[in-house]
């Protein structure tokens, strides 16, 4: 009987062993490319192949130009300009219109700390791509400028950004004292230019703040 019993016991730990249903107290490996959208992947599609939308695990991510302007002064400090930015995707009907943030930094928060650095595409609204990951958008070399607004209409203009093409503030002014503050009508704000795509698409120079400038969005 002892020996029955020995031998069922060694046999139920094997079978639990071998079929993998014993837990594991080890972290969970993310393998992208499997298949399956798993750990912090947004996507996985199974394969390699460019250009379909998802990059090393990452979905593309829409950038557009607004199609409103704003005086530097008002634009109610980082969060306004935010909101600024996810109320226009939402008109435009943009999926995930909650997560699009402003290409704005103050002397303190940079939009490198401010945005997502997206391993995959950076695209238009109508599908050309800005550049192919957060490391190719911060060399300050695009594939394309972004002249696109929400609505897919060519806006080439001069943009509030206070920011590098590398994501850190461009220091040298007041960025109209947080973007939130009427007594800065007079003071100035690091602004890009949309047509460019050198470092200048980011920032060319300091523009007065009681100017009404438009805004580059970008989906996270």
């Amino acid at each position: 009987m002892g020996s029955d019993a020995s031998t069922s016991s060694d046999e139920t730990t094997i079978m639990s062993t071998g079929t993998g249903s014993s837990s594991s107290t080890g972290p969970q490996i993310t393998v992208c490319g499997d298949g399956i959208v798993e750990g912090e992947e947004a996507c996985d599609d199974g394969n390699p192949t460019p250009g379909d939308g998802c990059q090393e695990c990452a979905k593309d991510s829409i950038v557009f130009i607004t199609s409103e302007v704003y005086q530097g002064f008002a634009l109610g400090g980082l969060y306004g300009a935010d909101q600024r930015c996810q109320s226009l995707a939402a008109k435009a009907g943009l999926q995930r219109f909650l997560t699009f943030r402003a290409w704005l930094s103050t002397s303190t928060i940079s939009v490198a700390d401010r945005l997502h650095h997206s391993r995959g595409r950076y695209i238009l609204v109508n599908g050309l791509v800005v550049a192919q990951n957060w490391d190719a958008l911060t060399l300050g070399a695009l594939e394309n400028p972004i002249i696109v607004d929400e609505y897919s209409q060519t806006r080439d203009d001069i943009v509030w950004t206070g920011t590098l093409a590398s994501g850190q503030p461009a220091l040298g002014s007041e960025f109209c004292n947080g973007w939130d503050d009427e007594a800065a009508v007079f003071e100035y704000g690091g602004v890009g230019l949309s047509v460019n795509t050198d470092a200048a698409w980011s920032f060319f120079e300091h523009g007065p703040c009681d100017s009404e400038l438009r805004l580059y969005c970008f989906e996270q």
